[in-house]
């Protein structure tokens, strides 16, 4: 392994041993007051990170340029249709709907169980944008990313919250975005999840619930928005969340942004009312610095940031790109590196020598080296990987 990429994950395990630390010791407070950029320099391609406002930020990692190309070993993607209904007008009328099932490659071959990321489209797409748009360049650095071992191979779905075509104006999306969630709980999840292997067992409610931390919703833009609707109502089917370039309209068109802290609040008040603690969601937020609804989802975050004792670095960092503007492109290096901090895959690291990770021999171990069970939350060592969990 290349020197520069085993200092990068040093330097990474070095900063979010001591970010774990203050969370455990009830620090967080403390440990995220100063406005104070990491000044480490061990490496060129270390990304540098600071804490603003109380909040984590980072800026995101380019893919190598040899990422826009296909990859040796290529997965595969399906077209389903399906059944559903009208949860927009709540009338009962029966309607199908388009999603786009991302198989990884050697997944035919395979018996093994994967997570899987439900990534929704910015407006004026639909299902197929995921993997059309650009030239296909989702696929192809997801392609190349399980083959280079940075992330595991992984189950991605494109589901669409559009009616038929797009709404003309998007901010009239957001009926429609805050319906999705629910039609995929009743509709899409247990069609897909009972056709491929997930980590869900059965996909009644108790089945999609005991897995929620093996499944992922991310979105960019309007789906962002959609993103923060399934933290709203469905947090007992993901456990991790990906809003890229929107803030929450739970509020109203950009309370996220408008109103941050009652938006924070009402988040609060909605987890607690399905059941949940701080302990039981990561969120990994994105924007590039240049994009127009930069400042809508980072006034949002640091809004959360300041009811730290639900949103901290333990739960919620914000990730950006430098200059990136309001386009499809820059989301891609955003899943990347989502994926690489949720899902990491089996290359070596400067931690440790990566095994393959089984469902059955899993050994788990906090940052202080401390064997732990599997349903640990937070930041760990798993199989000698730095991972969410």
């Amino acid at each position: 392994m290349k020197y520069y990429e085993v200092m990068r994950r040093k330097t990474a395990f070095l900063v979010l041993s001591g970010l774990l630390l203050a969370c455990s010791a009830g620090g967080v407070e403390e440990a995220m007051d100063t406005d104070t950029p990491n000044t480490d320099t061990t490496s060129e391609t270390t990304t540098p990170s600071t804490t603003r406002n109380g909040v984590m930020v980072s800026q995101t990692t380019p893919y190598p340029s040899s990422y826009a190309t296909e990859a040796d070993q290529r997965g595969t993607v399906v077209h389903i249709t399906y059944k559903t209904r009208d949860y927009v007008n709540q009338n009962g009328g029966s309607r199908q709907n388009d999603a786009y099932v991302y198989l990884p490659y050697g997944y035919e071959n395979s018996n093994r169980r994967y997570n899987i990321i439900y990534l929704v489209h910015g407006h004026y797409g639909d299902a197929s944008t995921t993997w059309t748009a650009e030239n296909g360049i989702q696929r192809k650095v997801l392609d190349h990313a399980i083959e280079d071992g940075v992330i595991e191979p992984v189950i991605v779905v494109s589901p669409t919250y559009n009616y038929g075509s797009p709404t003309p104006n998007y901010v009239d999306a957001s009926p429609y975005c805050r319906a999705l969630p629910q039609e995929l709980r009743n509709d899409l999840i247990p069609l897909v999840e009972s056709r491929y292997r997930t980590y869900a067992e059965t996909t009644d409610a108790a089945g999609l619930r005991a897995s929620r931390d093996h499944r992922v919703i991310g979105g960019f833009s309007m789906g962002g928005v959609t993103t923060w609707f399934a933290l709203d109502e469905t947090l007992d089917l993901f456990g991790k969340f990906i809003p890229m370039s929107g803030d929450s309209w739970s509020l109203g068109s950009f309370a996220g942004q408008n109103r941050p802290t009652q938006t924070a609040d009402y988040l609060i008040q909605r987890i607690q009312q399905q059941g949940y603690t701080a302990n039981d969601y990561q969120i990994w937020a994105a924007a590039g610095t240049s994009d127009s609804a930069y400042r809508e989802i980072l006034d949002q975050i640091e809004g959360m940031a300041t009811r730290s004792a639900w949103f901290n670095a333990c739960n919620m960092t914000f990730h950006e790109k430098a200059g990136a503007r309001h386009e499809f492109l820059p989301s891609v290096e955003y899943v990347y590196n989502a994926l690489r901090d949720f899902f990491p895959g089996e290359r070596t690291t400067g931690i440790a020598t990566a095994r393959a990770h089984t469902t059955d021999n899993v050994r788990t171990y906090d940052l202080q080296g401390r064997r732990v069970s599997s349903s640990y939350k937070g930041l760990v060592i798993e199989n000698g990987e730095l991972r969410f969990k």
